[in-house]
Parts: C-alpha cells; structure tokens; sequence
C-alpha cells in the first residue's frame, strides 16, 4: 500500500515484506504539489512557512501528466475515485454515458448537418471553408468547440490523492470526541478561512478545493460538476471549459445569422423586393425544418452567453461558481485585482495567489479575521 504525505518533497511506499523505501517526489515548487503544502498535517502553528521560490509553471497536465506525487495515485490500483482515469492520470470523466456522449450527440449531428445543409445556402462552394469570412470564422470556431469540449470533458480536473486512514501525524488535541480530525484554519493573504477535513479522502482539503459528490473525488481549485461535460471543471480543465462557452457563444451567434439570412433571401426570391413581414412569416413557416434549428440556437445561444457573462464577472474576481453561490468570503484573500485575477486563472493556474509568496499558517484557533459564511456548515451538511 501506498501512504501520501501532502506537500512532503517524498513519498513514502510500504515495502510488501515490511518496512518502507523513500522514492523522490517533485519538490514543492512543482505546480500541484504546492496547493498539497497546504494540506500538510504536520502544519501548525506556531510553525509559519513560507515559500518564497514560486511554482514552477508546466505544459497542460494531458501532454505531459500529472506530477509523480499524483501520478503514482492516480496510475495505481490505489486510485478509490468514482471517475474513469487513464494515461497515467492525464484524462479522467465522471459519467460518460449518458451525460457526455448525449451532449457530444446533441452537438455533432446538428453541427454536421448545418455544415453540410443549411450554410451552402448562403455561401458558394468557393467561399465555404477558408474561401469566405463567414466560412473560415465557422470552421475554425467549430474546430475550438469541438477540442476544448474533449478537453474539458475528458482532461483529468485535478483529482487529488486520498490517504488510506487518518494521518498519524495529528495529536489527540487535534481530533474530535469521535476520533475524527477537527477542521482548522489557514489565514491567506491576512484572512482567515476554515480548511475543512476530508473524512472521504482523509485530508485537509487544499485551499479552493472540494469533494465532489458525482465522481468521489477531491478536485483542486473546483469550480462546479458540470452535468453536460460529465465531468468535474476543476484547476486543470476550467480554461478549456471558459473557451468553450466563449467560442460556442460566437458560433450560435453566426448560426442564427445565417438561419435569418436565408429566410430573407427565400422571401425575397418569391415575393420580390417589396415582400412584406406577413410574406416573411409565411415563408417561414413553409421551412420547418429551419425555424426548429434556429429555435435550438437560440435556446442554447442563452444559456452559453449567460454562462459567458457570468464566468467573466467571476473570474475578474477570483472566485469559483462554487465559492460564488455558497458566498465563501466576506473578504476574498484571492482576489488581486481584474488584471492579475485574470492572468492567474487563465496563463498561471499552478499559482495559488496572483501575487506574492506562499504562507502556509495552519491553526486550530478560531482567529479574528474569520467570519463563519452561509457556505461552510449550512451547506456542507451532505459532505
């Protein structure tokens, strides 16, 4: 069996005949692991530390894969997650059928039948593809919907490693009447905010992150389970989700354009330049098949532009849909500003803070810069 030390530089595996071995791990500026240093047991006051070396930034985790520290979870039979993973913990999904595979259905097929029957009626062979502005926007857009949907359905989120049992590092002062690790406190950037213990995973959960109910898995820096995706959107998959909604907004935009465009040539061709809005309606209604698809674009061009503008405000603020609804901070420690919230989330995610240096300061006291919000109890009562 394997035992997991969050934010240790080592890994400590049980050798089969007794005793154990130390195996190397990425040191803590790799870039998950220093979310996982605040999630080391032995952190307490009045042991302050602070890491002024950042993170060390890497490719996206389904090129190159997670770190060794979560790589040896994920790739082993010790993985007790509800997610399918593989590649050694590049790509992990929730619930393949029916969630993704509907979607990719609901998706794909309109797609390939508005490119193969309804533009053409709009643009010549020569403009279709690259030939025209219109053809070339909507087979690149097409093209980024389509990649950052596998992406952000399939790239593993950031599922983080579970220890067997509770760490032994922990006192008896540090334990409930039930033997059960109390919650402690992690004052971040001068505020105060509670690190709630995983009795699923037996860990403190890293700062942002949450145990997610669908897959059984903690996920770093999670934003929400996304029932459509079939997966969780967490740190390593957010940014292909946000680019997904953004690019699907644009493309469902051009979709109608072209749906109403046609309408108006037809009622031009059959009633001349002087057709009115009664021969508009009419012959409308002698294309049903038409007005059905430009009534699925614009039931779904709301919902993804909502999504669109929701997720811009939230990022200028650092904060998660799941840290937004249950109303998380009074005072958010990891808002930094529009410009640099941004830059984090979206270039520098293996960055805990937008700026400045890692202070990991645990404590089991109650201190004056926390206030108890709506989120921690009130709605945690199922975790």
């Amino acid at each position: 069996g394997e035992v997991f030390r969050p934010g240790r530089s080592r890994l400590t595996t049980a050798r089969p005949g007794g005793g154990t071995r130390q195996c190397e791990a990425p040191g803590p500026s790799d870039a998950m692991s220093r979310y996982l240093k605040y999630s080391d047991p032995t952190a307490a006051r009045p042991n302050v530390e602070r890491l002024k070396e950042p993170p060390r930034a890497r490719a996206p985790v389904f090129c190159v894969g997670p770190e060794a520290e979560f790589r040896q979870y994920l790739a082993t039979k010790s993985y007790k997650g509800g997610s399918r993973v593989c590649c050694g913990g590049r790509f992990a999904t929730g619930q393949l059928w029916p969630n993704s595979i509907s979607t990719i259905t609901m998706t794909v097929i309109p797609g390939y039948c508005y490119f193969k029957y309804i533009l053409p009626h709009v643009l010549s062979p020569a403009e279709l593809g690259f030939g025209s502005f219109l053809g070339g926007s909507q087979t690149v857009l097409a093209g980024i919907i389509l990649v950052t949907f596998l992406l952000a359905s399939f790239v593993n989120p950031g599922i983080v490693p579970r220890n067997e049992c509770i760490p032994k590092e922990l006192k008896s002062d540090q334990l409930d009447l039930q033997g059960k690790p109390l919650h402690r406190f992690l004052t971040i950037n001068g505020v105060t905010v509670k690190q709630k213990f995983c009795n699923t995973c037996n860990i403190f959960r890293p700062p942002r992150s949450k145990h997610c109910s669908f897959c059984d898995n903690c996920v770093l820096r999670f934003d929400h389970h996304c029932t459509w995706l079939g997966n969780c959107v967490g740190l390593h998959n957010y940014r292909y989700f946000v680019v997904l909604i953004y690019t699907a907004t644009i493309f469902l935009i051009e979709c109608i354009y072209v749906t109403f465009r046609i309408f108006h040539d037809r009622t031009v061709q059959q009633n001349g330049a002087e057709a009115d809005m009664v021969d508009w309606f009419i012959t409308v209604g002698e294309e049903p098949w038409l007005l059905l698809f430009v009534f699925y674009c614009m039931f779904l061009v709301v919902a993804v532009l909502l999504l669109s503008v929701y997720h811009t405000v939230i990022s200028l603020q650092n904060l998660t849909t799941n840290e937004h609804v249950r109303n998380y901070y009074k005072d958010n420690p990891f808002d930094f500003g529009p410009w640099r919230n941004c830059r984090q989330i979206y270039c520098h995610p293996e960055l805990v803070l937008a700026e400045g240096h890692d202070r990991i300061q645990a404590d089991y006291d109650q201190h004056p810069s926390y206030s108890e919000g709506l989120s921690f109890e009130e709605f945690d009562q199922r975790e």
